[in-house]
């Protein structure tokens, strides 16, 4: 891949008439804003754009539709420009295999990320990685401003939601001067901060969901040894207290990382298909758990990552385990 930075690929975009953005699979606040941010910001240039991310947000990010919306395409359409975002390795990206269709029929494939270097570093004819910056969203605003695109209430909603998200509301280790000073440009051209936050952080959260919380404590299991802690959500648990099986726990997994003493948190959650997604959060700066969820066909950050296997979660006579299939 040719190593490019904002201003090349501003030229590449100006250039472009039909552009096809891919975000990544179970994608999240970032991976949100900056796809349909970008998109808005190229529509606003007259460009074509086509989005490959699944059109239902979770339901903490629905409020986003007040400032701009997208559809979801089911098919391959004709593109001259294929752009991932907020994604390492080609296995992760939403819809992969019409991505590939791109890449295999001519179409130029750029890369836009802030992870640790995956696959997509050789699958990508060019691109801009830099594990340094916080959020895509960020990336996105240095693109658009290299287009000199008008940066208008919705565009600066949803990127500025991107970097809270990524951020944690500003709190993680990730959050630099740059993020600060992105926040108050997108403020300055009327992102909608505080919907961001009582939609996020700050909101309301149903009975059920507060509940689970309680059951996701309890089961809480420390190793002394290796300072851990580990739980899980099943499939079950969900359907007990109605909640959406598709959504995110990640303002769960954050929470749990606040526990004094331990070095890494892991939270396993049940998903339909027998399919486990696992969730790792660290904040010893000693720990990089991207390693770990590396070596098992995921990726992320150095302090937080995931990554999915095959299995369910068994009780057998009173024991909890984790099935592999």
């Amino acid at each position: 891949m040719k190593r490019i930075d904002a201003k090349e690929i501003a030229e590449q975009l100006k250039k472009a008439k039909k552009v096809a953005i891919f975000g990544h699979v179970s994608p999240d606040t970032d991976c949100y804003g900056s796809a349909v941010g970008l998109k808005m910001g190229l529509e606003s240039k007259g460009k074509e754009v086509f989005v490959y991310l699944p059109e239902e947000m979770p339901y903490n990010l629905v409020f986003l539709n007040n400032y701009g919306s997208f559809q979801e395409e089911k098919a391959a359409k004709d593109a001259d420009l294929a752009v991932v975002l907020d994604c390492s390795s080609v296995s992760r990206a939403h819809s992969a295999d019409m991505l590939k269709y791109y890449k295999n029929t001519g179409v130029r494939v750029v890369l836009i990320d802030h992870h640790l270097p995956g696959d997509l570093l050789t699958f990508a004819d060019m691109g801009w990685q830099d594990e340094k910056i916080s959020s895509v969203s960020e990336m996105i605003l240095a693109i658009l401003r290299d287009m000199q695109t008008d940066i208008r209430k919705g565009i600066a909603t949803y990127l500025l939601a991107g970097i809270e998200g990524d951020t944690s509301s500003f709190q993680n280790q990730n959050t630099t001067q740059s993020s600060f000073e992105a926040a108050a440009y997108l403020m300055s051209k009327g992102a909608r901060f505080g919907s961001i936050i009582n939609n996020t952080i700050n909101s309301k959260k149903n009975l059920g969901l507060i509940k689970l919380y309680g059951l996701v404590l309890e089961r809480v299991v420390y190793n002394k040894k290796y300072k851990t802690a580990a739980t899980y959500i099943t499939l079950d648990d969900l359907k007990k207290y109605g909640l959406d099986e598709d959504a995110s726990y990640g303002e769960m997994t954050n929470f749990l990382n606040t526990i004094d003493g331990i070095k890494m948190i892991v939270l396993i959650t049940e998903k339909v298909d027998n399919e486990l997604k696992v969730s790792l959060r660290t904040r010893d700066d000693k720990v990089n758990v991207q390693t770990l969820a590396s070596a098992l066909g995921g990726g992320g950050h150095a302090k937080a990552s995931g990554f999915s296997l095959k299995g369910r979660i068994a009780n057998e006579n009173g024991k909890i385990k984790i099935c592999c299939l």
